[in-house]
């Protein structure tokens, strides 16, 4: 079984660097590392000590705030653009309260984006940091509800996901972990599938159509322990601690 915190979604940054973990402080640790960015410590080697220091932080907990992607959203605008998903949604449309269920073969949902941060200082530029950001989804198993044009449902399916972060063209974070998708995915009112147009008037998207209000069940770990991170799912590495994994 997989856990996560309540009211949380699980995200790139929570994949790269956990969901407790000080982001700031390790991207900045990270992009002055001898594999970090050089181009960036040459930028502003000239600078006092501290104003290097606070530039870096600054740079390093932008870039974090970048990194905030709701990995569920992405798998969802994934699953979008399959057709047989898109058909299904189409036809639960036109037949208020039919429901179909759509098995997907293993497939591979990306994302890859690739932002940059200006370092100003004394308002004049004097780097830039280039990000780059793959996330890829190898998913299996999945048995998906359809219903009123809408994914209602994650009846079975895992995936692991794989994410790197890159800084200048170089790898620094490269972490993969599983996701239990039925176990993770809440759908409440369900997600849209369909363009706006297509829903009949009056249905107004909800926070489930934009990808802000997925919710992750949350299952309350015994009084004695602490919640499990959400990626210790089947088959992932057991808490540092060494008590069993969920």
């Amino acid at each position: 079984m997989t856990t996560v915190r309540e009211g949380s979604t699980p995200t790139a940054l929570d994949l790269l660097v956990g969901p407790d973990a000080d982001a700031a402080g390790i991207l900045a640790g990270e992009i002055l590392s001898p594999g970090g960015d050089q181009n960036l410590g040459r930028a502003i080697a000239h600078l006092p000590e501290m104003t290097r220091k606070a530039a870096v932080q600054e740079a390093a907990t932008t870039a974090a705030a970048l990194l905030k992607v709701d990995l569920i959203d992405v798998l969802v605008r994934g699953w979008r653009e399959y057709r047989d998903i898109v058909s299904a949604a189409r036809r639960t449309l036109a037949a208020p309260l039919s429901t179909e269920l759509v098995s997907m073969a293993t497939h591979e949902v990306t994302l890859d984006q690739r932002p940059s941060v200006n370092i100003l200082v004394d308002g004049q530029r004097v780097a830039t940091l280039q990000l780059g950001l793959s996330i890829v989804f190898d998913v299996s198993g999945v048995l998906l509800g359809i219903s009123g044009g809408r994914l209602a449902a994650v009846h079975s399916g895992r995936c692991d996901i794989t994410g790197t972060l890159s800084v200048q063209g170089t790898d620094l974070l490269v972490k993969r972990a599983p996701l239990e998708l039925r176990g993770v995915l809440s759908l409440r009112r369900g997600i849209r599938l369909l363009p706006v147009g297509e829903y009949p008037a009056g249905d107004y998207p909800t926070s489930e159509d934009t990808g802000s209000g997925h919710q992750v069940n949350a299952v309350p770990a015994p009084r004695d322990e602490t919640a499990a991170p959400w990626w210790w799912g089947t088959g992932s590495d057991p808490p540092p601690d060494g008590r069993p994994g969920p």
